[in-house]
């Protein structure tokens, strides 16, 4: 295993190659994979985007289109019948009922809007990635919070191979977007990100390190959301 560190300030970022630019780990490598039944496409009544929900594992997954996170989600039981799809935060995400309907929550319609099922879709998986490529993620997420916070900030992570590689650069991006949506009081003492391989997924934080666990094998279902790291950053005091 070999441990790669990226101090903020200790390379410089090209113009345009930051996280804020489309994340080429979490694109969708459907040419490579089959179409299954359990992976279908639905569509918002609203005609606002579609979404994939991918039923080929334990946790299932929904990615919105254009979206850069996808979500594992447990499926239980719905009060008065059907099913609902939840996060790791228990935030209810798809909703289907007996009949076969379902409604989306995403963020931009957090009441729901109906979605309907046009055809099956490729099962959710990221693109291999290289040790050369998760430097450059981390240097990128180092500097990401070090603009928020004003700190030096570290990442440690460590290169696995470029198929569980792909997870560990999809967690950092993850963990850049739960940095920018906590309260910058929890974020001030900040000064190390530690992505880790675990027996489950889970994030926390102490002593100005936040820990990332990651589980690779088990792809996007093994690592938490953004929503949890945030959650664990202003959690932390």
């Amino acid at each position: 295993m070999v441990l790669l560190l990226a101090a903020a300030g200790a390379w410089v970022v090209a113009a345009g190659d930051g996280l804020g630019q489309p994340n080429p780990f979490s694109r969708l490598t459907g040419r490579e994979q089959p179409v299954e039944a359990s992976a279908v496409w639905y569509e918002r009544a609203d005609r606002r985007g579609r979404i994939v929900v991918d039923r080929s594992g334990n946790p299932a997954l929904i990615w919105q289109e254009g979206s850069q996170e996808v979500h594992a989600v447990y499926v239980n039981r719905a009060s008065g019948g059907g099913e609902v799809m939840l996060s790791d935060t228990d935030r209810a995400l798809l909703r289907v009922s007996n009949l076969g309907g379902a409604t989306y929550f995403p963020s931009d319609a957090p009441d729901g809007v109906i979605v309907e099922q046009i055809g099956p879709a490729h099962t959710l998986v990221a693109a291999p990635a290289s040790a050369q490529d998760l430097q450059r993620i981390a240097r990128e997420l180092a500097d990401g919070i070090g603009r928020l916070n004003r700190n030096q900030v570290t990442v440690e992570v460590p290169s696995l191979g470029p198929v569980d590689n792909a997870y560990l650069a999809d967690a950092m991006l993850l963990a850049l977007m739960g940095a920018e949506r906590a309260q910058r009081r929890h974020i001030r003492d900040l000064r190390t990100v530690r992505i880790e391989t675990g027996a489950r997924p889970h994030a926390h934080m102490a002593g100005g390190t936040l820990t990332i666990t990651i589980e690779p094998g088990r792809g996007y279902a093994g690592r938490p959301s953004s929503d949890y790291i945030r959650r664990a950053i202003d959690g932390a005091r």
